[in-house]
């Protein structure tokens, strides 16, 4: 039976690693980063946009012969538009990644033997393509890495190796359980909602150091109810979030709420059971604590701080930002709109396909056309009917005036998307953070854990002021806001000792490596994720070093 017990944490992550085989859906991960975002009808027309779009032609720029690419195979034939500028038309009936495989080994081989060196292309499709394969490298890179990372410090931290590989199987298995929970849950998972539920999922380490350091993991059962207490707080914390109608918001708070009550039943109950060595502390920690800043200055400052920067912040409202930035690929597209002009792009609707067709024909005699109408490609969705259009950009306003026309462009309805989510984000915010301070004070009844709240706030407005703030800085506020209440109340409850040193500064050493290697992703959504929280957490464990805490002594 004991062995049982010992080796238990194993049979779990052999359980989770099947439920993860039989349960998981890879199909459902998606790259796009408007799914991170509600689905309202500006999104809606961006989809039926692409759909219509014409994804089986490739732009392309050389001086070299293109004769060796007239053989590549589901082309139909390559037209010039102008000097050295042509027009791939591809067979509709293959997928463009087929093509697209077979294109860039072409023409990697040729660039080895001297040919298209000076090769331009452009495709919105294959965007997409290359930006996908970024994004998956860029993500299993961090991932990666930041896992690696861990395993060290856990390591170095716990100096039990026995401890340091349950801990690992413990966060391996939470997350297992985590993600496969959400391919099972949501239609469409975006890969970086993983990225940012692994370095959430972090968090619960805090449950296994606080229990670890005060020599719980010794003798018998003993419930500890300041760990609890942060448990319950940050879980209701994310289930508040978990019915906020933004897909990223309700994703991370499912997998965090996962990740955490796993972690939290394996750290506070399963490793009682196991039982393991007595903690090695550092003897160095206690001069580590410098208490030299009064909680009243803090708190007062902080205030100070939002009311000057809240009001001069400045919101960034694009979302092609967000997303990985393919500067080679969007440096050609910037070329061909250069040498070929950018015509307007306008969205005809209509209740039948017959009526459809007569406003194609109204909009031909009245405005100047840059597209074939005999060609336009119908889409039907929901019930209604739709055709794409190019015309000159100088009847757009013309266009805009006809009742069936949608002349809004790409960014246009991307910026009405951001724009719709950052006023409702806003107060989302400021409910959660009233909640956390509500539930905090319930708790501790006292300003110092407070403190944990607003400071890192106040900082961060500090960083917002010198950057465009776009919602994933305001998603990663919420984060800061639900996970900095823990160190309020662990302060607060276990009192000053070198058992509550060691387990809340290596609570937030571990929690800022997990978040931090965001701060490197080439991604501005991740980047940006990362790069607040992580911030917002070195606040915190500058709190913890230098804060005056006029509360109780412990061992």
């Amino acid at each position: 039976m004991n062995k049982i017990i010992k080796f238990s944490n194993f049979y779990i992550l052999c359980l989770s690693l099947i439920f993860f085989c039989f349960c998981f859906d890879n199909s459902k991960l998606s790259t796009e980063i408007l799914d991170l975002f509600p689905k309202v009808e500006q999104r809606d027309i961006l989809d039926i946009h692409r759909e219509l779009e014409d994804s089986n032609q490739v732009l392309i720029y050389t001086k070299d012969s293109i004769d060796s690419l007239e053989s590549l195979p589901y082309i139909n034939n390559i037209i010039s538009l102008k000097d050295n500028i042509y027009i791939i038309d591809i067979n509709k009936n293959i997928k463009m990644q087929d093509f697209y495989d077979n294109f860039k080994s072409h023409i990697d081989s040729a660039k080895d033997e001297g040919k298209f060196g000076d090769l331009k292309y452009f495709s919105s499709e294959i965007l997409m393509i290359e930006n996908s394969k970024a994004i998956f490298d860029d993500v299993n890179l961090i991932m990666i890495t930041s896992i690696v990372f861990l395993i060290v410090l856990y390591v170095f931290i716990l100096r039990i190796p026995f401890l340091s590989l349950n801990t690992l199987v413990t966060i391996i298995s939470a997350n297992l359980i985590g993600i496969t929970t959400l391919t099972m849950v949501y239609d469409n998972v975006n890969i970086m909602s993983l990225n940012f539920g692994v370095a959430i999922g972090n968090l619960a380490i805090d449950y296994m150091l606080h229990h670890h350091f005060f020599r719980l993991y010794m003798h018998r059962f003993k419930f500890n109810k300041s760990v609890f207490y942060g448990f319950i707080t940050t879980f209701a914390g994310f289930f508040i979030c978990l019915f906020i109608p933004f897909p990223l918001l309700s994703q991370l708070s499912l997998y965090a709420m996962v990740c955490l009550i796993v972690s939290y039943l394996s750290f506070g109950f399963l490793y009682q059971g196991i039982q393991f060595k007595k903690p090695i502390f550092y003897k160095s920690m206690r001069r580590l604590r410098k208490p030299k800043i009064n909680n009243i200055f803090i708190i007062i400052a902080s205030i100070a701080i939002l009311a000057i920067c809240l009001p001069n912040l400045k919101l960034d409202y694009n979302l092609e930002k967000l997303d990985y930035e393919n500067k080679e690929r969007l440096a050609d597209r910037d070329f061909f709109i250069k040498e070929l002009g950018q015509d307007s792009t306008i969205l005809l609707h209509a209740d039948s396909k017959e009526e459809l067709q007569n406003n194609i024909y109204q909009i031909a005699s009245n405005i100047t056309l840059k597209s074939n109408p005999q060609t336009a490609k119908i889409l039907q969705k929901d019930d209604k009917f739709y055709a794409k259009l190019n015309i000159d950009s100088n009847d757009l306003e013309s266009a805009k005036k006809l009742d069936f026309v949608d002349a809004r462009s790409i960014k246009e309805l991307s910026d009405e998307i951001t724009s719709g989510i950052y006023k409702p984000m806003i107060s989302i915010l400021s409910i959660v953070i009233v909640i956390m301070i509500v539930i905090v004070f319930a708790v501790t009844r006292s300003l110092i854990s407070f403190s944990y709240t607003i400071a890192p706030l106040s900082i961060i407005s500090i960083y917002f002021l010198n950057a465009e703030v776009n919602i994933m800085h305001l998603f990663s506020l919420l984060i800061i806001v639900v996970s900095s209440v823990d160190y309020g109340i662990y302060v607060e409850k276990e009192g000053e000792n070198i058992k509550t040193l060691h387990a809340i500064i290596f609570s937030s050493i571990t929690t800022i490596a997990g978040f931090g290697f965001l701060s490197f992703s080439n991604i501005l959504a991740l980047k940006s994720f990362g790069l607040t929280i992580s911030i917002g957490l070195i606040v915190i464990l500058a709190l913890l070093l230098f804060q005056k805490r006029h509360i109780k002594k412990g061992a």
